[in-house]
């Protein structure tokens, strides 16, 4: 999963996506989870 920033926070800007685990994990858990949407990551297509 992947974070999308909607409202700018902590050096994020909007648009920005936090993909590294502990980063996700830590802005879910604090107060800043209401300024992102979380994200499917995009898995490889098929062979």
């Amino acid at each position: 999963m992947k974070l999308i920033v909607t409202t700018p926070f902590g050096g994020y800007q909007i648009g920005e996506e936090i993909t590294d685990p502990a980063a996700v994990a830590a802005v879910l858990t604090s107060d800043q989870a209401a300024y992102v949407t979380q994200v499917a990551v995009d898995l490889p297509p098929k062979k």
